[in-house]
């Protein structure tokens, strides 16, 4: 069991080595993912403005600039070879950028559980999803919580979980984590029908403590 507690800023202290951390924050994700976004659209940009002015849209005077130096020019008719090198060049340049793009919208979220490994009875899933908003469900119910979001990671056969739970302050985050374990991960243990599920909890803690009026 890994067990964070985290403010409201979600900076991990001092997890346990059992189970390791998150290497990027899901919002260092989502900014990486902009800032890709904003190059390439500026690449973009770049190139359809660059086929405007040979279209003559800017004058004639950007439309008869000379892209390409005349030393560059003479290099490449006295070696035939330049100009399909640098083709295979660009395109492999190419590939490598579309793959890095594509790469950044995957996820390890587990979509599906296999509960029967061995296959010698059929084959039989269970679906990730109805698993995490079971136990989002049973840990939003716990006095002291006010929101709960649960994900699966790993492989159909070996399942890992990871739990960010928001307090509201009117339980103490040691109490709530306790019952997250004896409850909720022994719940989700049963469903999956495994002896154990590695899990990462991060407690994210509230600004202001909630008063309780009961």
């Amino acid at each position: 069991m890994s067990t964070s507690v985290t403010d409201t800023t979600t900076q991990v202290i001092q997890p346990r080595p059992t189970l390791p951390p998150r290497t990027r924050a899901p919002r260092v994700v989502r900014a990486n993912r902009v800032i890709i976004g904003l190059i390439g659209l500026l690449l973009l940009l770049a190139g359809a403005a660059g086929l405007a002015a040979g279209f003559g849209v800017f004058g004639s005077a950007f439309r008869t600039h000379v892209v390409i130096p005349a030393r560059v020019s003479r290099y490449a008719a006295q070696h035939a070879w330049f100009w399909p090198a640098l083709a295979a060049f660009t395109f492999v340049v190419a590939l490598l950028a579309l793959w890095w793009l594509i790469a950044q919208f995957r996820t390890n979220r587990l979509r599906e559980i296999d509960l029967r490994p061995g296959g010698r009875d059929g084959l039989t899933y269970l679906n990730g999803k109805a698993v995490t908003d079971a136990v989002e469900e049973e840990i939003e119910s716990y006095r002291g919580v006010s929101r709960a979001r649960a994900r699966l990671s790993g492989t159909p056969t070996y399942p890992r979980m990871t739990l960010v739970v928001t307090l509201d302050g009117r339980v103490g985050a040691g109490e709530i984590r306790q019952r997250v374990e004896d409850q909720a991960i022994r719940h989700a243990r049963s469903a999956l029908g495994v002896d154990a599920v590695p899990t990462r909890i991060d407690l994210v803690l509230p600004r202001r403590t909630r008063r309780d009026v009961r």
